[in-house]
């Protein structure tokens, strides 16, 4: 079918299915997973919001948060038939946790196969600080090195300043 939506996520390109990938649909018509959005949402300034990656339109979220909001009955349309049942979601932005709410007794495969809950990040204006979970305190600098692009400009840092110094070594022992 030349109509066929697509079956996979526009931000992480990962397959939808029916737990922390379910399709949601904003108001604006885009479809995207729901782990994507929590990500989003936790980094967001704007916690009652969601605005489209795509064309920037802002769908305020449900009552209930995040899960509540439309799944893409279109897309869940041309998953497996086991797949078409979508699990109950709690999003605790807070904590940054997705955690599957109730897991119906029809499907025992679930607890094997996925996770019960979902780290999606701290909430915005949290990085770094200690949990309330008695997490470790990580320094400033930890932080820093966990994210990918910090590495790659310190590291790209490090490689300039060596390369200066040892010009500068050179120079000076010419004189």
């Amino acid at each position: 079918n030349k109509f066929a939506p697509d079956l996979e996520c526009a931000i992480c390109f990962c397959q939808f299915n029916n737990v922390f990938n379910t399709p949601k649909v904003l108001q604006c018509k885009h479809t995207f997973c729901l782990e994507c959005l929590a990500r989003m949402n936790v980094k967001s300034t704007q916690p009652d919001t969601i605005q489209c990656p795509l064309c920037r339109a802002y769908t305020p979220l449900p009552d209930l948060g995040l899960p509540k909001l439309a799944n893409d009955s279109t897309v869940l349309s041309y998953l497996p038939a086991a797949m078409q049942h979508v699990y109950s979601i709690r999003f605790n932005r807070n904590k940054g946790k997705l955690q599957v709410k109730r897991v119906p007794s029809s499907a025992p495969a679930l607890t094997q196969t996925v996770s019960q809950t979902l780290d999606v990040g701290n909430p915005a204006g949290l990085e770094g600080q200690r949990g309330r979970d008695g997490g470790r305190e990580r320094s400033l600098l930890m932080t820093v090195l966990r994210m990918p692009l910090c590495k790659a400009f310190i590291m790209s840092m490090v490689a300039i300043v060596t390369v200066i110094l040892t010009i500068v070594i050179i120079i000076t022992n010419r004189k």
